[in-house]
C-alpha cells in the first residue's frame, strides 16, 4: 500500500512538473539563471479596425493596435474555454504592452545585476521574449479560444 503511495506522489511530482517547458522561461545571458515568463491576456476582437488576423503558410497572425503576433500550431497550443475563464484572469492592454515589457526588464536586470555583481546590457531586438503571450478570440456567445502566441513586432 504504501509503495502504491509512493508510486504515485511520484507520478504527480513528474507531472506537474512537466507542465512547464523550457520555453517558458529565459535567461538575460546564455548559461544564465533561468526566470519563469509572466503570463499576459490579451482580447481579440474582429470587430475593431484594427484587429486583423490573416493565415499565412499554415500560421495565423494576429495585428492588434500596432502589435503583431504569430500563432505556430505545429509549436504552440490552443484550448477552448468558457467565457467565465475571463473572471479568472487580468486581460492586458495592447498599447501598454511595450511598456510594461520595458519597465519589467528594467526591475528584473536591476535585481539581476545587484544580486550577481555583474553589468547587463539592454537587448537589441526589443523586450518581446519576456512575456508569455496568450490571445484569447471569443468564438461564441459561451466559447473562447485561447492561442499561445508569439510576440513578433512592435511599434517601436
Amino acid at each position: 500500500m504504501t509503495k502504491n503511495i509512493y508510486l504515485l506522489l511520484l507520478l504527480t511530482i513528474n507531472f506537474t512538473s512537466a507542465q512547464t517547458k523550457s520555453a517558458d522561461y529565459f535567461s538575460f545571458y546564455k548559461g544564465g539563471e533561468k526566470y519563469l515568463k509572466p503570463v499576459k491576456y490579451m482580447m481579440f476582437d474582429s470587430s475593431k479596425d484594427d484587429n486583423i488576423k490573416t493565415t499565412e503558410n499554415a500560421q495565423v497572425y494576429f495585428k492588434i493596435k500596432k502589435e503583431r503576433f504569430r500563432f505556430n500550431p505545429q509549436k504552440n497550443k490552443t484550448a477552448t474555454y468558457s467565457i467565465d475563464f475571463l473572471e479568472k484572469i487580468k486581460l492586458e492592454k495592447p498599447d501598454e504592452l511595450e511598456n510594461d515589457a520595458y519597465i519589467f526588464f528594467k526591475a528584473k536586470k536591476e535585481e539581476v545585476e545587484r544580486k550577481n555583481k555583474i553589468k547587463l546590457v539592454y537587448p537589441p531586438a526589443g523586450y518581446q521574449s519576456f512575456y508569455k503571450i496568450f490571445i484569447l478570440e471569443k468564438v461564441s456567445p459561451n466559447k473562447i479560444v485561447k492561442y499561445e502566441v508569439n510576440w513578433e513586432n512592435s511599434s517601436f
